[in-house]
């Protein structure tokens, strides 16, 4: 069953690459723009979801340092309090839709970037990359890019909130990229481009709600 999954993947990616003009690079790029905005409504929920759950955590933190002072000798007491008050204010555990996300895109991902690996053995030059099975340094630099940008469009992320672990995704991006096939390097610049739109629009959406 899984082999079938990647071998229609493959398909598609042959077929997309004959439309635009035997490009297979163009052709992992618009796969990547086409899953990526496909699922953007539920990862932007998803994402906005979480940003108003962590704004409101940070609006309860004096009176959870003050529940985890009056139990701290008791951390079964603690939790139950704890949980308590999240009911109260309508806070959820968050884990629902971010699983739900996770469910979808990691087959997808994993089919995906298994029917590219296929692909790209025969695959030959795109733009300046002389080789889609071989490591490009400047497509690591650019999807590193990518990601930094999306960083600072992050509302979540102010300038004092900003640590050397919230840097580490785009420290990843660059690595990754920079060890994997072209290929799949391309796959990686195009979900990065749609998750760049993504943080755009979650901006906009928190700035929008909290002018109401």
């Amino acid at each position: 069953m899984w082999s079938t999954f990647v071998d229609g993947l493959s398909a598609l990616l042959a077929q997309l690459a004959v439309w635009l003009d035997g490009s297979y690079g163009l052709a992992v790029i618009v796969l990547a723009l086409l899953v990526r905005l496909a699922m953007l409504p539920m990862t932007l929920r998803t994402a906005e979801q979480g940003w108003w759950r962590q704004q409101q955590l940070l609006e309860l933190k004096p009176k959870l340092a003050q529940l985890r002072e009056r139990h701290a000798g008791d951390p079964a007491s603690q939790a139950q309090a704890m949980q308590a008050l999240y009911r109260e204010h309508g806070i959820s555990g968050g884990l629902g839709s971010s699983l739900l996300v996770a469910l979808v895109q990691a087959p997808l991902g994993a089919g995906i970037y298994a029917a590219i690996r296929q692909g790209v053995a025969g695959a030959g030059s795109f733009l300046w990359i002389p080789k889609l099975a071989r490591p490009d340094a400047w497509l690591a630099l650019v999807v590193g890019l990518l990601s930094f940008a999306a960083l600072l469009l992050n509302p979540a992320m102010s300038e004092q909130t900003r640590t050397l672990l919230h840097w580490l995704p785009v420290v990843f991006s660059v690595l990754m990229v920079w060890h994997l096939a072209a290929g799949l390097g391309l796959y990686w610049f195009g979900s990065s481009g749609v998750g760049l739109l993504q943080m755009a629009m979650l901006r906009r959406r928190v700035r929008n709600r909290s002018v109401r």
